[in-house]
C-alpha cells in the first residue's frame, strides 16, 4: 500500500517537476473574453462567405477528404484508408440544420483507434478528423474546438505540444504532426485517474495481485486483466454519475459531486474503488476541472443555460462518443444572442470551482486514510495477546 507521505510526495513532485505543463488544460490568465467573442462572430460570418460563394461557383463540398484550401491538405492519411473515411475539419454547413451533413456518426470498425479523450473521439465518430482515429493531423484538434465548440483555438495547442513532449505523436520531417489517439492512454500524457467513467489504470494492481506467488502462476492473457480493461467504459461508474440526474437531467453541480466521490472512493482502503497508485498532481487536477464541466456546457443546446443538459444526451455521448442529433455549437444556433463572454465565464468559475472540489477532496481522502493507519497503530491487543504480555 502507497502510504500517505508517499502520496503526499507524489503530489508535490507532480506539482514542482511538472510546473511547465501545471496549467496545460487551464485558460490563459491573459486570454481576452471580449476579443475571442468578436473574432468567432467573423470565424463564422466568414464561413458564411465561403459556403455563398462556393454556391454561385457551383461546388460542392466534399462530405469527406480533406477540403483542398484546408490547413491540413496534403496530410497523410492511411495508405488502405477508405477516402470516405478521411477526415474534413470543416463543418457540412452553416446553418443548424446542415452542421452535421457530411458528419453523420458512424460507429468505429474493427482496428480503428480511440482513445481517453471522449470529445476527440466523437471527431472520429463523425468523421471531423480521420475515422481510423489514425495519423490525424494533431494541430487539426485545436481548430475543431472552436468550429464545434465555440472554444478558442489557442485554448488547447499547449496540450498538443504536451502530446509531442511526452512522445505520443510521430513529427515528421516537414514538421507535420500526426497522432493515433489510442496513444493517448499511454502515461505520461492525457490519460489521468479519476476520469468520469474510465475506470482508474492502477484498479487491478491490488494486494491480492501483487502478492500471487510463482507457485500459484498467473491465468494467461493478462493484459486483459491489467491493461485492457481500463480501455472501456464503466458501467457502473456511469451509473453513478446518471443516478443524479433529476426530471431526466444531468447538472455542473450533480457532475462536480460525481468528481468528489471519484476521488474519495479512490482513496478509501477499505472500498472496491481503492487504487493504491492513485495519482493527483496539480494538472490532474485541471484536467478534472474541464473534463467534468465540457460535456454539459459543449453539447447543451440552450442560448444561455449552460449548467444542465438532457440525461440521453450524456448517455449517448459516454457510450457511443456521439454529439447529440442535429448537434450545431451556440454560436450558429444562436448567432444574434450567444453571449460568449457569458458562456466563458461561467466556464472559468465552474473550472475554479472544480479545482478547490478536487482538492480539497484529496485532501479530505488522505485525512481519512491517515486517521485510519493512526487508529490501527493504537488499536489495543486481543485477550489473548494481553495475557502473554501479563506472563
Amino acid at each position: 500500500m502507497v502510504s500517505l507521505s508517499k502520496a503526499s510526495s507524489i503530489l508535490f513532485a507532480a506539482s514542482s517537476i511538472s510546473s511547465h505543463v501545471a496549467n496545460a488544460h487551464l485558460m490563459p490568465k491573459d486570454f481576452d473574453a471580449a476579443e475571442f467573442a468578436v473574432r468567432l462572430k467573423k470565424f463564422r460570418a466568414d464561413a458564411k462567405i465561403k459556403e455563398a460563394k462556393n454556391k454561385a461557383n457551383g461546388k460542392v463540398r466534399l462530405t469527406q477528404g480533406k477540403a483542398s484550401d484546408s490547413k491540413s491538405a496534403g496530410a497523410t492519411a492511411p495508405a488502405s484508408a477508405d477516402a470516405s473515411r478521411i477526415g474534413n475539419p470543416e463543418p457540412g454547413g452553416t446553418t443548424p440544420e446542415t452542421f452535421l451533413d457530411g458528419h453523420e456518426f458512424i460507429p468505429p470498425q474493427e482496428g480503428d483507434s480511440r482513445g481517453p479523450c471522449p470529445i476527440i473521439n466523437c471527431m472520429a465518430n463523425h468523421g471531423f478528423i480521420n475515422r481510423s482515429g489514425q495519423e490525424v493531423v494533431a494541430f487539426d484538434i485545436p481548430i475543431l474546438g472552436m468550429t464545434l465548440f465555440d472554444l478558442p483555438d489557442t485554448m488547447f495547442p499547449p496540450v498538443v505540444n504536451m502530446a509531442i513532449f511526452d512522445g505520443q505523436v510521430d513529427v515528421l520531417e516537414d514538421g507535420q504532426v500526426l497522432l493515433d489517439i489510442e496513444r493517448l492512454w499511454n502515461r505520461p500524457g492525457e490519460e489521468r485517474d479519476v476520469s468520469q467513467v474510465f475506470p482508474n489504470p492502477g484498479l487491478n494492481f491490488n494486494e491480492f495481485n501483487l502478492n500471487i506467488t510463482v507457485e500459484d502462476g498467473f491465468a494467461p492473457n493478462n493484459e486483459e486483466t491489467f491493461i485492457n480493461f481500463r480501455y472501456e467504459v464503466d458501467r457502473d461508474l456511469l451509473k453513478q454519475l446518471t443516478d443524479r440526474s433529476s426530471f431526466g437531467r444531468l447538472t455542473i453541480f450533480d457532475h462536480q459531486q460525481h468528481l468528489r466521490t471519484r476521488i474519495l472512493d479512490s482513496l478509501d482502503p477499505n472500498g472496491p474503488l481503492h487504487d493504491i497508485f492513485f495519482v493527483f498532481s496539480e494538472e490532474s487536477m485541471a484536467v478534472a476541472a474541464n473534463q467534468y464541466l465540457f460535456p454539459v456546457m459543449l453539447l447543451g443546446d440552450m442560448v444561455d443555460d449552460f449548467s444542465s443538459i438532457e440525461l440521453d444526451v450524456i448517455e449517448d455521448f459516454w457510450t457511443q462518443f456521439r454529439l447529440p442529433e442535429g448537434f450545431a455549437p451556440r454560436s450558429i444556433r444562436f448567432p444574434d444572442t450567444f453571449d460568449f463572454v457569458a458562456f466563458n465565464q461561467a466556464r472559468q468559475d465552474w473550472q475554479d470551482e472544480n479545482v478547490l472540489i478536487a482538492l480539497n477532496a484529496f485532501e479530505q481522502g488522505k485525512s481519512i486514510v491517515k486517521h485510519g493507519e493512526e487508529e490501527e497503530a493504537e488499536e489495543p491487543p486481543t485477550s489473548s495477546d494481553t495475557k502473554l504480555v501479563k506472563a
